[in-house]
């Protein structure tokens, strides 16, 4: 059997997703880690007006391809820009461009999903589930077809909560003909958005949102009608910013995790709904391209295939060996908030968490509500822009969204991607490391504030402006503490002089 690095030379690669965050980061690999590879040919669509080259151009000249810019400057001459859509029949591909993956493609990553945690059936089951019927059907016409992956989540079967998420295909609450032809009846019945919201939570049941649900169904309808193709399903959790490589720190996106650290680093996010003991599952984003890029490896020899009525599936999730709690983790981040505050912080970072809904929904109204209202109120009368209501809602349908995650404790058994492992021989090893085993936490976390403050906020402060920041909002933060605990002893003073008429 060929090494990696061996395997992938003269390949040529599709990949649907490839312009998202780990999309970027797994088509930076492929071409540095393997010079002799082919083309990648990357499904992408016209946004905001731009075509696909001109896209591509664009993320070309990030950062994050330097290193690789240094070795090969005509790396983009490998890349090739597919026109489609992946919420469309067919990925959207014209005949043309069809033809060309069929007859030259022989490696496929389907990596494209609905990453949008909202109520929408209509908008997350032509992404995360008919996109796989689609990508089905091209694998099945490829002539040169060696192996192919479906990039799912590790939250796919999240409704087990007391259970250990084996790495198997689950049964699906609903068949893909039963949830196509419910979003086809809320189309024709045309379902305002209010009964659309309510219709798709009875649908949904255990599920906290579409997002895992639609994943859920495309993994069960992947191992239904692809079993006789050489597919595997690959999950991951949190991807984090890059531990190592390309470049240390990298993350160039402000949605979910990175969006609520933001929120908590500049101050407006006071206090969280989390089970601090719980796990917190996350993988940095160039270990997971690592893990991901051997699947495929291994993928095409068969050798996984300990049951044929199934297909391989990878959990790559952090073992017993070396968990992240979110406490751990809370605790990483406060000690690093007086030298690595944002520039852009409004209030001084503090925030605490809390574990009962009911008593986090008291603290929310109390430290993040009130003191949106009255921050309105003030910038009106200041003639500037009401903005801090807009920013309480954008963060608070944050909060409702992760909360699931963030209360309960999943484990996770990760025996293929062990076993994956220690099949590599040692110039893969060091080639494309995955080990979660051997990784530091702290560094980890280090790494990827300091990526956020760089490539997200683009904030290039020196620690010493920092702290002249941190120290002034820190005395502000105290004052207030001091003059709201004299209010409520006033308060309760005066409770006490009624209540007993003294």
């Amino acid at each position: 059997m060929p090494d990696v690095r061996q395997f992938y030379e003269g390949e040529n690669v599709f990949i649907t997703g490839g312009t998202g965050f780990m999309g970027k980061i797994l088509i930076e690999k492929l071409l540095r880690y393997c010079p002799e590879i082919g083309n990648i040919y990357l499904l992408m669509r016209i946004k905001k007006g731009k075509p696909t080259h001109e896209r591509l151009s664009e993320i070309a000249t990030l950062p994050m391809f330097d290193p690789l810019r240094k070795i090969n400057p005509d790396f983009q001459t490998k890349l090739v820009p597919i026109s489609g859509d992946a919420s469309k029949p067919g990925l959207g591909l014209s005949s043309e461009d069809r033809s060309i993956i069929t007859t030259e493609v022989s490696i496929v990553f389907h990596a494209a999903a609905a990453t949008r945690f909202d109520d929408s059936l209509r908008f997350s089951v032509p992404i995360n589930v008919n996109s796989v019927i689609e990508v089905i059907n091209i694998c099945r016409e490829c002539q040169k077809l060696k192996a192919a992956v479906y990039v799912s989540t590790a939250f796919s079967q999240c409704v087990h909560v007391h259970e250990n998420i084996e790495e198997k295909v689950y049964p699906i609450s609903m068949t893909y003909e039963e949830i196509n032809n419910t979003v086809q009846i809320m189309k024709r019945r045309n379902f305002s958005e209010k009964d659309e919201v309510q219709f798709t939570r009875i649908l949904l049941g255990e599920f906290p949102n579409t997002y895992v649900f639609t994943k859920s169904i495309a993994e069960g309808v992947l191992n239904e009608q692809a079993r006789d193709l050489p597919f595997s399903i690959f999950r991951f959790p949190i991807a984090i910013a890059t531990y190592k490589e390309p470049v240390p720190g990298w993350v160039d996106t402000v949605q979910g995790f990175n969006q609520a650290i933001i929120g908590i680093g500049i101050g407006v996010i006071r206090v969280l709904n989390i089970d601090i003991n719980a796990h917190a599952h996350m993988v940095p984003a160039d270990f997971a391209c690592n893990a991901l890029i051997a699947t495929a490896w291994e993928t095409s020899t068969f050798e996984n295939r300990d049951n044929p009525e199934e297909l391989p599936v990878y959990n790559y999730v952090s073992d017993e060996c070396n968990i992240l709690t979110w406490n751990s983790l809370r605790k990483m981040m406060q000690n690093r908030r007086y030298a690595y505050l944002p520039m852009k912080t409004i209030y001084f970072p503090d925030s605490f968490v809390i574990k009962s809904t009911k008593v986090f929904a008291f603290a929310h109204f109390i430290l993040h509500l009130i003191p949106a209202l009255l921050g309105d109120v003030v910038l009106r009368i200041l003639g500037k822009p009401p903005i801090l209501y807009k920013v309480y809602k954008k963060g608070n349908k944050l909060l409702r969204v992760t909360r699931f995650f963030l209360l309960w404790n999943w484990t996770f058994e990760s025996k293929k991607v062990q076993s994956l492992w220690k099949k590599l021989s040692k110039a893969d090893k060091e080639l494309i490391p995955f080990d979660l085993t051997t990784i530091d936490w702290e560094d980890v976390a280090t790494k990827h504030w300091n990526g956020t403050l760089k490539y997200a906020l683009r904030d290039f402060a020196t620690t010493e402006e920092r702290m002249r920041k941190s120290n002034r909002l820190r005395r502000i933060h105290r004052t207030v503490q001091v003059l709201s605990a004299t209010f409520m002893i006033w308060v309760l003073w005066k409770l006490y002089l009624a209540l007993f008429e003294v």
